[in-house]
């Protein structure tokens, strides 16, 4: 049965949209945030998003009220909205946030098509995710297993590992065809229950023993070979393409157009890769800028294998 705050609350929506309908400037909303997917209660606000003619705006989001609930909107032009579905990255906050929004209406049917297309999700895009996904994770990883390893530290290398968590449950999420929620870590252990049991369970519940601590981490050294051809898999695919030596800045300029690679956070999968011995590292002269007459070295990589990835 439906609480009384929840119906409150749609009682709200209801009569904010019948009265922005009749505004000739607004061409579409959508409902974000809780009252979409998820359970409202009393300091819940409402989360939306306004289309509107195409002009110059002063303000792109204002909080308004409806019977006392306030009500959150963020306005966008109807090309504005366009650009912004076209350029995200399919698993993207972004992305997942507008995926379980509801479309309230739209006098504009070409903005129909736009937010079908908001639940497609490009293969290529998919695979950047996860490489941006597997970086970000060896960072953290090299962190926890210092203060384990040298530091001696097993508590501050369980709060490194228990910073990865939601990292490794949105590769859990993309991996397996889903878009990552806010609730990433929640929609992860459907998935895989006995792993994330045992991390997020284990060190966010439970005590940082030296013991649970290696444990943990043995498990997610042991989580990201299993996946790595995935993970690392633009890498290995461009290397293959290229079929010679490419340094780490030219991986990164040619990866790094779509989600955010630079060289320094694509060289720790490269160096992954090398101890797996998927790569090779091959120092590479360059000039630190175009009128630099000093050469120096950069990390350059090829595959050992290229027959490994047909």
């Amino acid at each position: 049965m439906e609480s009384a705050t929840t119906a409150a609350y749609k009682e709200a929506l209801r009569s904010f949209v019948e009265r922005i309908r009749q505004d000739d400037q607004i061409i579409a909303a959508i409902l974000l945030g809780s009252l979409s997917y998820d359970q409202v209660w009393e300091k819940s606000d409402i989360d939306m998003k306004l289309i509107v003619h195409d002009q110059k705006l002063v303000k792109h989001s204002m909080c308004f009220v409806e019977d006392g609930i306030p009500i959150n909107a963020t306005i966008q032009t109807r090309d504005e909205f366009k650009r912004w579905v076209e350029k995200s990255v399919a698993t993207s906050f972004n992305h997942s946030y507008l995926l379980r929004g509801t479309l309230l209406f739209t006098k504009d049917k070409s903005l129909e098509e736009y937010f079908a297309n908001i639940r497609y999700i490009g293969e290529r895009d998919r695979q950047l995710q996860l490489l941006q996904l597997g970086c970000h994770v060896l960072g953290m990883l090299a962190k926890a297993e210092k203060w384990y390893y040298v530091k001696r530290d097993p508590a501050y290398s369980a709060f490194w590992q228990i910073k990865m968590i939601d990292a490794l449950a949105q590769i859990e999420v993309i991996r397996n065809g889903e878009v990552p929620m806010r609730e990433c870590v929640q929609q992860a252990a459907t998935i895989n229950p006995d792993f994330f049991r045992d991390i997020y369970g284990g060190l966010v519940s439970g005590s940082a023993d030296e013991a649970k601590v290696k444990s943990a981490l043995d498990r997610i050294v042991a989580f990201i070979q299993e996946r790595e051809m995935e993970l690392f898999r633009p890498i290995l695919d461009y290397l293959k393409q290229e079929g010679d030596v490419r340094s780490i800045s030219e991986m990164a300029d040619k990866l790094g157009t779509i989600v955010r690679l630079d060289a320094g956070f694509l060289e720790m999968a490269c160096s992954w890769l090398t101890e797996r011995e998927y790569v090779t590292q091959i120092p590479v002269s360059v000039k630190p800028t175009p009128k630099s007459r000093l050469y120096l070295d950069e990390p350059g990589y090829m595959l050992l294998d290229e027959d490994e990835f047909n």
